[in-house]
């Protein structure tokens, strides 16, 4: 085990997130609020966003779609699935 490895197990049992997953939680919450926005210009560039890598990313390390109300709670679950 490298030492970086024990201070995220350290994080995840204090209830507390690394750095990266802070960074995404706040992205998906982010695309989500874009995705509620009835502004036609802001849904057209987000749709093309989308279908661009970074999402795609975020989409599948997660598993979610962007109307979940569970967004934060994914994040967190995926980093507990390191320690159990």
């Amino acid at each position: 085990m490298h030492v970086w490895e024990s201070v995220k197990e350290v994080q995840y049992y204090c209830g507390r997130l690394d750095f990266k997953h802070i960074i995404d939680k706040y992205a998906v919450h982010f695309f989500s609020k874009i995705d509620k926005m009835n502004n036609d210009v802001v849904q057209q560039c987000f749709s093309n966003f989308k279908r661009g890598d970074k999402f795609t990313r975020l989409r599948n390390d997660y598993g979610f779609i962007v109307h979940d109300s569970l967004l934060a709670y994914r994040v967190y679950d995926k980093l507990s699935l390191q320690f159990h």
